[in-house]
């Protein structure tokens, strides 16, 4: 049996789909993976409804695909349209059964059914082993746990779910036997190289220069963040917040695997939506046989209830030098609508924390959630305060909320009328691109670190009223596109000058 398996999303990490890959080879079948970057999405130059389906990229994929028994796609939400063209075109040229699998098809499998065959629920490693096993030796697949599809008669079906997976430790690691893979490389599909996967694994405004790799170490997450996808697990796992551990040793060997296939890397990142929330020992560990066997400097996740000046210390002697913290509003009543239990002083209290490693750590991001129709100028004006007192330096990521299917907050959203149940805005913009906005200009401004007096006078409260005033607002909204077209400018000749030292150099030396 031979699986293709696609992934439409800007980037070509795939953690889920490259586990699922190796399951599948583990399992005695063949796959090939093709991936469809978009470096114009990834730095926030573009929504992603912008994405067409050429038909060269058409009639190449199908080409790809023509040997295959199945055809598998990862989808989220943002990549629901690209997945439904990228189906329409293979059911059209091809009759191959076609599964999508991700967060999406679980949480929308009845909307996903309308163009893929079979849908996949919740976690697939041992589904999709199943699907192939049963394909193979012609049996039936309408009993396989996790699995949904349409029944003759057009209703949903949709199967029991199995357990969760408990042993992380016993999945493979993700496939990066790129030889076997393609990339969408200057409009052409392309057999990855080396240099091609060392190009598309740079990651722009990151601490590093060159390709940097990142690992899951756990599944599940403890909050419950009204707007997160975990939200929208919780309601189909019942232990979906009781966090699943692989064993340090597990994620080390991951690491040293794939710097085997691509010496080239030059950090790691740690993916994990809380890697602090790990206790104390296990981040001993970690740390140690980390430092011992890795040595690259790597990126952590945490929140503010679980920033440990004990943690840090150990992380930062095994080489952390990129903190990433979620604080999405300084408002009460904002982050009880995000269900974020915490408050500004303990939040003060963890950047204050952080900061104190800044040697290791020179500028730790904090993540706000912004463009919230529920926010009034108040409550922008809070998280506007709380911003104001974080020791500097430090960067901003400003994300627009978005109502994903299947959260608490979309659920709220629709009756409370902000959006409808067939609203399909999710779908299409690219969170990480903003409003043009004072509120927005101000935080950007606090991102930029400038000089603390002009910072100060841009949150003072009468300042605040006036400016997010019109038609000032307006004005400040041009400023700060300004400042964002110089920032994906600075981006794009980031990527021109790596394309010239990974691409080009390559070609020259064939």
């Amino acid at each position: 049996m031979h699986i293709v398996l696609i992934s439409p999303y800007s980037r070509i990490e795939a953690i889920g789909l490259r586990v699922l890959s190796s399951c599948l080879k583990a399992a005695g079948a063949t796959t090939s993976m093709i991936f469809l970057p978009n470096l114009e999405e990834a730095m926030a130059g573009d929504h992603f409804h912008v994405r067409n389906v050429e038909p060269a990229l058409v009639q190449q994929m199908t080409s790809i695909c023509a040997n295959a028994d199945l055809v598998a796609i990862s989808v989220m939400t943002p990549s629901f349209h690209k997945a439904r063209v990228l189906t329409q075109a293979i059911k059209t040229n091809l009759s191959i059964p076609v599964i999508w699998g991700g967060i999406h098809p679980t949480v929308r499998p009845d909307e996903c059914l309308q163009y893929a065959d079979l849908v996949c629920i919740g976690e697939g490693e041992q589904a999709i082993v199943e699907l192939v096993q049963a394909l193979a030796e012609g049996r039936s697949y309408k009993t396989i746990r996790n699995l949904g599809y349409l029944d003759q008669d057009g209703q949903l079906v949709l199967n029991p779910l199995r357990p969760l997976i408990t042993n992380l430790d016993a999945l493979p690691f993700p496939d990066y036997a790129f030889e076997d893979h393609y990339l969408l490389h200057e409009g052409t599909l392309t057999h990855a190289t080396e240099r091609l996967m060392a190009y598309y694994m740079t990651d722009v405004g990151s601490w590093a220069v060159g390709p940097v790799y990142g690992v899951l170490t756990m599944r599940g997450c403890p909050y419950h963040c009204t707007f997160c996808a975990n939200n929208a697990l919780m309601d189909i796992y019942e232990h979906w917040s009781h966090l699943r551990r692989r064993s340090p040793a597990s994620v080390i060997a991951e690491i040293q695997a794939v710097r085997e296939r691509l010496p080239q890397i030059e950090a790691i990142i740690l993916h994990d939506d809380t890697f602090l929330a790990n206790a104390t020992d296990y981040i001993a560990k970690f740390s140690r046989l980390y430092r011992e066997a890795v040595g690259l400097p790597f990126r952590a996740y945490t929140t503010a209830q679980t920033v440990d000046p004990v943690k840090l210390q150990y992380l930062t002697e095994a080489g952390l030098r990129y903190v990433i913290m979620g604080i999405q509003s300084g408002s009460r009543r904002i982050q009880k609508l995000y269900e974020r239990k915490v408050t500004n002083e303990r939040v003060l209290q963890a950047a204050r924390e952080i900061h104190r490693f800044q040697a290791w750590v020179p500028r730790p991001n904090y993540d706000l959630i912004t463009d919230n129709p529920y926010e009034t100028l108040e409550d922008r004006w809070a998280t506007l305060q709380l911003i104001n007192q974080i020791p500097p330096p430090y960067r901003l990521a400003l994300h627009a909320l978005t109502f994903y299917p299947g959260t608490d907050l979309y659920h709220r959203a629709i009756v409370d009328g902000y959006i409808t149940p067939d609203d399909q805005r999710s779908y299409a913009y690219n969170f990480q691109i903003i409003a043009s906005t004072y509120y927005n200009f101000a935080l950007f401004c606090h991102s930029l670190n400038l000089p603390q007096p002009f910072l100060r006078v841009l949150a003072t409260y009468l300042v605040f009223r006036i400016m997010s005033l019109e038609p000032m607002d307006r004005l400040a909204g041009r400023l700060l596109d300004g400042l964002l077209a110089l920032r994906l400018w600075r981006n794009t000749r980031l990527y021109a000058r790596r394309h010239m030292a990974w691409i080009e150099s390559e070609a020259s030396e064939t």
